[in-house]
């Protein structure tokens, strides 16, 4: 190996191209972050809210989870608001009239509970829980959530609700899944993952392009439930209830996004890796029904990122054994891992998440290709995601 300032043009052009891609990349995760923040600091100080809170029913799904609602309930019924009801759509009439309900029902007069008969198998069980739950609703907004959550505050329901000003439609608040519960392989990726796909669509949201919620923390008017006819035109799908569906009573509607750290939910899952799966595959075919400019945008970001390091590695190749490109290339790498950390960490903070440091920019180049793995397998099972398939 040896020092020499003589590099071909080739080799120059090279390190430009990886410079450039890498720090557009970098530029736009930079950018996200401090738009994030920039939410949280400046648009949900300065925006209006209601100076009285509306009633409110919470639609609780428990169809697969009610053996969670013990532990679950206490915490919705003991919120600070001044009127509320709390909604369970049990999995059957059994489980709705088992004896923790029971009891939490003579404390709480403002819980109703039901349930979604087990004869209906060319229906999605999701949909059907809400719709019956919001069909049962008292009040004009409805909040949907599920039995496998938890809040982390008493103001949980106030800080939601606070949105509702007379021409606010639509709020979307954010969920995450307990990441220190998260002990097997793989959880840096799977905590990429979550809080790459959360900053896209909340942020896409805060643009005024809302395509996706979550329902362990959505709200909105019941009238616009009825008005696009629930999930008729979804109904083939066993998924879809927090983007196609979303992103139709969204046309039109006043959404509103909030992330302060009392409106955000945790959700528990018994085996955190294959609920992840089975959550991106699920969303992966339900995402081409809702397309937005976010979608092509991270698509290509993801492309300069993957540009940038093999601009850089073809550099050096081409001009090795000269250590001057090979210093010159790891400068630029360790430039560029300290901008994207940067940002990833104020985007994992906000949203809650671990920071992964710099294994964020490793993780960036890796996310794609596990993608294309999901998809490839999403691809030979896709009948699996139709009603007419259970």
């Amino acid at each position: 190996m040896f020092f020499s300032l003589e590099i071909s043009v080739l080799t120059l052009v090279l390190l430009a191209v990886g410079l450039l891609a890498g720090l557009t990349y970098a530029l736009w995760q930079c950018l996200r972050a401090a738009r994030l923040q920039r939410f949280i600091d400046h648009d949900e100080q300065e925006r209006e809210y209601v100076e009285q809170l509306p009633p409110v029913s919470i639609i609780v799904d428990a169809c697969t989870e009610t053996g969670q609602l013990p532990r679950f309930l206490p915490l919705v019924l003991a919120q600070e608001y001044p009127e509320f009801e709390v909604v369970v759509v049990a999995n059957t009439e059994a489980e709705a009239t088992s004896d923790a309900l029971s009891t939490l029902k003579v404390e709480f007069p403002n819980l109703h509970i039901t349930f979604a008969p087990r004869g209906t198998r060319t229906l999605s069980r999701k949909k059907l829980a809400l719709m019956i739950g919001i069909k049962a609703a008292r009040y004009d907004i409805v909040l949907t959530t599920c039995a496998n959550c938890r809040v982390t505050s008493e103001r949980w329901l106030a800080t939601m609700m606070r949105n509702f000003t007379p021409d606010v439609d639509i709020v979307l608040g954010y969920s995450h899944y307990r990441y220190h519960r998260d002990k097997r392989w793989g959880r840096r990726m799977r905590v990429f993952d979550t809080v790459s796909t959360g900053v896209q669509w909340l942020l896409s949201a805060i643009h005024g392009h809302p395509y996706r919620g979550v329902t362990e923390n959505l709200a909105y008017r019941k009238h616009l439930f009825f008005e696009h006819s629930g999930f008729a035109h979804s109904m083939q799908l066993l998924w879809g209830e927090d983007d196609v569906f979303l992103s139709e009573i969204a046309q039109g509607a006043v959404t509103r996004v909030e992330l302060m750290p009392d409106s955000q939910v945790s959700v528990y899952y018994d085996d955190l890796r294959h609920a992840h799966r089975l959550l991106k595959v699920r969303r992966d075919f339900t995402s081409r029904m809702v397309r937005r400019k976010s979608f092509i945008v991270q698509g290509f970001m993801s492309v300069l990122w993957w540009l940038s390091l093999l601009a850089l590695v073809a550099a050096v190749v081409s001009a090795w054994p000269n250590a001057v490109v090979l210093i010159a290339a790891v400068v630029v790498v360790l430039a560029l891992f300290g901008v994207v950390t940067w940002a990833m960490a104020r985007i994992s903070t906000i949203l809650q998440a671990p920071r992964l440091w710099f294994t964020a920019p490793l993780l960036a180049w890796w996310r794609p290709l596990v993608n294309a793995v999901y998809r490839l397998r999403e691809s030979r099972h896709e009948h699996s995601n139709y009603t007419s398939y259970i």
